[in-house]
C-alpha cells in the first residue's frame, strides 16, 4: 500500500506538470524522455521543478498510507447481525460505489483512451484523467508506433475517394530549379507569443519589417507538438518518427529532399543543434541530404560561437551566418533545410541589444508564463526572432534577394504559456508561415492571409513556385498562394485538432471563429457533419497507410 501511494502521487505530479506545459493528459511524447537527450532533458526537470520535494512528500505520503493502513488492519470489528435482504441490498449498493469510484459513471467509458472525455471543458477532461491509466495508454500507443501494421486491401483508394487524391502535380513554367529555396522550421516560433508581440512589445525585432512586407499567414498550425514530430511530417512526409527507428536505413520515396535533388539542386541540412539527435544527421544524408552541418561543424566555422553552447545547441546567429555563406558561394541551385535551437530551455541566448523594455512588463502578462524566469524566456524568444531578421535584411539588401524563396514556421507552440483550453482549442498549436518571394515571381499570386492552413501546406506552395510539371506527394496539402479549386482541402491539421473556414474540430464537436482573422474560438459550438466528425480518423489513417506503402512494408 505504502508502495502504491507512493507511485500514485508521483504520477499525479508528473500528471499536473504536464498538463500546464502541454495543456493535454500523458501522452506520447513523454517518451521523449528516453528517446531525445535524457540527460538534457533531466537537468532541466530538476532545474525547473522542485523534484527533490517531490520525492520527499510522496516518501512521507506512502509512510502515512503505511502507518494509516497498519491501524486499520489492528482495528477490531464486532459482528452485526443484519437481515439477509438488507445485507444483500448494502453489498450491491458498495460493490456499485467501488465500481463508479474506480472507472466513473457507466455513461461513459473512462478506462478506455478513446472515451474518456466527459466535459465540454478540456482541463477537466484532461487533468482529471487516472494519470497511471494514462500512462499506460501512451505506453500502448508507443509500442504499437514502434511497428507498423498491413494496409487493408484497397484502403488508401477508399480514403481518398472519402477525402482526397494524396498526389498532385506542378503546372510548366519557366522557373523550375532556378531559385534557392531555404525553409527555417524555428523553435518554438508560437503564435500564443506573437499576439503579444506590439508597438509596445516588439518579440519580433527586426523581423517585424519583413512580417510586414511579405507574404505571412497567421491562422496556421504545426502539424506535430513537438520538434521531432513537426520535422519528421515537414521533411519526410511521416507521421512516425523514422529517422532512429526499425526503418532508418530505408530510403523514402516523395520527399521534399527527394524532389528537389532530382530536379537537380544541392540539399543541405543545417541544424545549430548535434545532428546524433534522434539520428538526423544519417538519415538526412540517406534520404539524399548533400551536406549536414551542425553545431559541431559551426563551432569549428565559428570558435566563438563555444561559448553560447547549452545542452541542446549553439546560439542560431551562427547558424544563420553559416547558410548565408551557403547560399552567396552556391555554385547551383540549392535547397537548405535548417532547423533553429536558441528558444529552448535554458533560455540563455539573448541579444546584446535590448529589444523591448522588460521593466515595461505588465505583471498580468508576466503571471500567464509558467517558467520561473518568463523575462529570460521572452529576451530569448526576441533574439532568434531578432536574427532571423537580420538574416533577412542581408538577403534583401544583397543580389541574392532576386534569387531566393525563403519560407519559415514554427515547430510548434510556445509551451511555457499558459493556454486557456476554452478559447485557445486551435490558436494553442498555432504557428505563422512566413514567404519571402523576388519581385519578379509576386505577379499573378492570389494572396488571402486569413486562409487557414498547416504544415502540409508548405512544400507545395514550394513546388508550385520553383519546379514544373513534377508530382508529388501532398496529403493534402496545396499552393497557399493559389485560388482555392478543392474545398475539401481548405483546411489545417494538427496532431491534436484541426480546422477550416468555418471553425474548429476537436472530437466530436465543433466550435465557431471568434473572428475570422484569428484561430481563437468562442464558446458556441455546433454540430459538424458525419464527414468533420471522422475527418480527422480518416486522414490519419490515410497519412499512416501512405508511410507504411512508402517504407514498402
Amino acid at each position: 500500500m505504502a508502495f502504491l501511494a507512493f507511485v500514485v502521487v508521483i504520477f499525479t505530479f508528473i500528471h499536473y506538470y504536464y498538463f500546464q506545459m502541454y495543456g493535454n493528459k500523458i501522452d506520447i511524447f513523454i517518451f521523449g524522455l528516453k528517446d531525445d537527450d535524457t540527460n538534457a532533458i533531466l537537468s532541466i526537470i530538476f532545474a525547473d521543478y522542485s523534484v527533490v520535494k517531490i520525492l520527499i512528500f510522496s516518501v512521507l505520503f506512502g509512510i502515512f498510507c503505511f502507518w494509516l493502513n497498519a491501524k486499520i488492519m489492528r482495528l477490531k470489528f464486532y459482528p452485526v447481525k443484519l437481515p439477509m435482504v438488507l445485507l444483500i441490498c448494502l453489498n450491491v449498493v458498495l460493490v456499485y460505489l467501488y465500481v463508479v469510484a474506480l472507472r466513473g459513471h457507466f455513461t461513459y467509458n473512462a478506462l478506455r483512451a478513446s472515451s474518456y472525455e466527459f466535459s465540454t471543458t478540456k482541463a477537466f477532461n484532461e487533468i482529471s484523467t487516472n494519470p497511471v491509466i494514462a500512462f499506460l495508454w501512451v505506453h500502448q500507443e508507443y509500442k504499437e508506433s514502434l511497428k507498423l501494421p498491413k494496409i487493408p486491401s484497397g484502403a488508401i483508394e477508399s480514403l481518398e475517394q472519402k477525402l482526397f487524391s494524396i498526389f498532385d502535380t506542378t503546372k510548366s513554367h519557366k522557373n523550375h530549379a532556378k531559385y534557392h529555396i531555404y525553409v527555417n522550421l524555428m523553435e518554438s516560433f508560437g503564435l500564443n507569443i506573437l499576439e503579444f508581440s506590439n508597438e509596445k512589445h516588439n518579440f519580433l525585432g527586426r523581423l517585424q519589417r519583413h512580417f510586414e512586407e511579405d507574404f505571412l499567414w497567421r491562422r496556421f498550425l504545426s502539424s506535430g507538438n513537438s520538434t521531432i514530430g513537426s520535422l519528421n511530417q515537414l521533411a519526410f512526409l511521416s507521421p512516425n518518427l523514422v529517422s532512429n527507428g526499425l526503418h532508418q536505413k530505408q530510403v523514402l520515396s516523395f520527399t521534399p529532399l527527394q524532389l528537389y535533388k532530382n530536379a537537380g539542386y544541392e540539399i543541405i541540412f543545417v541544424y545549430s543543434g548535434n545532428a546524433s539527435w534522434y539520428n538526423l544527421g544519417n538519415y538526412f544524408k540517406l534520404q539524399g541530404a548533400d551536406k549536414v552541418i551542425d553545431e559541431n561543424s559551426l563551432m569549428q566555422g565559428f570558435p566563438h560561437s563555444r561559448a553560447t553552447k547549452h545542452k541542446y545547441g549553439i546560439a542560431d546567429e551562427f547558424m544563420y551566418e553559416k547558410i548565408y555563406s551557403l547560399f552567396k558561394n552556391a555554385k547551383k541551385p540549392t535547397s537548405v533545410l535548417s532547423l533553429s535551437i536558441s528558444t529552448h530551455r535554458p533560455y540563455i541566448h539573448k541579444s546584446k541589444e535590448n529589444l523591448f523594455d522588460e521593466n515595461a512588463l505588465e505583471a498580468s502578462f508576466l503571471e500567464k508564463f509558467i517558467v520561473e524566469n518568463p523575462k529570460d524566456a521572452l529576451k530569448t524568444y526576441a533574439y532568434a526572432n531578432d536574427e532571423f531578421g537580420k538574416f533577412l535584411d542581408k538577403i534583401k539588401g544583397d543580389a541574392l534577394g532576386d534569387k531566393i524563396i525563403i519560407a519559415a514556421t514554427g515547430d510548434h507552440r510556445f509551451r511555457d504559456l499558459k493556454m486557456d483550453s476554452n478559447f485557445e482549442r486551435a490558436f494553442a498549436y498555432s504557428v505563422p508561415f512566413y514567404l519571402y518571394l523576388p519581385q519578379n515571381l509576386r505577379d499573378g499570386l492570389y494572396y488571402d492571409k486569413n486562409r487557414v492552413g498547416s504544415h502540409k501546406d508548405i512544400f507545395p506552395t514550394l513546388y508550385a513556385l520553383s519546379l514544373s510539371e513534377v508530382k508529388y506527394l501532398s496529403l493534402g496539402g496545396r499552393d497557399m498562394l493559389a485560388k482555392p479549386k478543392d474545398t475539401k482541402k481548405e483546411f489545417g491539421f494538427n496532431a491534436r485538432v484541426w480546422i477550416d473556414e468555418n471553425g474548429v474540430y476537436s472530437g466530436d464537436r465543433a466550435y465557431y471563429f471568434k473572428h475570422q482573422d484569428s484561430l481563437k474560438n468562442t464558446e458556441e459550438s455546433f454540430e459538424p457533419s458525419a464527414y468533420h466528425k471522422n475527418f480527422a480518423k480518416a486522414y490519419k489513417e490515410l497519412n499512416s497507410y501512405q508511410l507504411i506503402e512508402r517504407l514498402g512494408t
